[in-house]
């Protein structure tokens, strides 16, 4: 009897261990805690990555800043040395140049459409004897309308 009741008595404890280790490992709030620790470790990779792109741009910023104040200096370096060593034809180019970088750099829109319709040719180059007259650009320009007619007579 004496063994009857060790081995009852060892499979309560056994039951009461496994019980306890079950709830312990595979309960919802072991799964939460683990999800939790997860969530926290996943949070902080994310954030050292957006520290790392942050970081990559604005030196990124620095380094195209520094690239445009160069490019600034070697074009002036260039542009007067070249006014001093160049034909006079070469430095109109290059003032021609230095006008429409300029333009191209203000702020003012009007002023910049004003400056650049001086620059271009106007762009219809028909003459016109009255402003109602269609332009050079315009579909039916220097079609003859009674050719129109005679061929959609001939096509119906």
């Amino acid at each position: 009897m004496a063994i009857w009741l060790v081995g009852i008595l060892c499979f309560v404890v056994g039951l009461a261990a496994g019980a306890l280790l079950c709830k312990q490992f595979f309960s919802d709030s072991a799964k939460v805690d683990s999800l939790s620790k997860e969530l926290e470790k996943l949070q902080e990779t994310h954030k050292d990555y957006q520290q790392s792109v942050y970081s990559h741009f604005e030196n990124t910023a620095g380094l195209v800043n520094t690239l445009a104040g160069n490019y600034k200096a070697l074009y002036e370096r260039l542009a007067r040395d070249a006014d001093i060593l160049c034909p006079e034809d070469v430095t109109n180019q290059l003032a021609l140049s230095k006008q429409r970088s300029d333009l191209l750099g203000s702020d003012q829109g009007s002023e910049l459409e004003q400056k650049m319709d001086d620059l271009f040719p106007p762009r219809d180059y028909a003459t016109k004897s009255s402003p109602d007259q269609k332009g050079g650009l315009a579909a039916d320009y220097g079609l003859d309308k009674n050719l129109d007619k005679k061929d959609n007579e001939q096509t119906h």
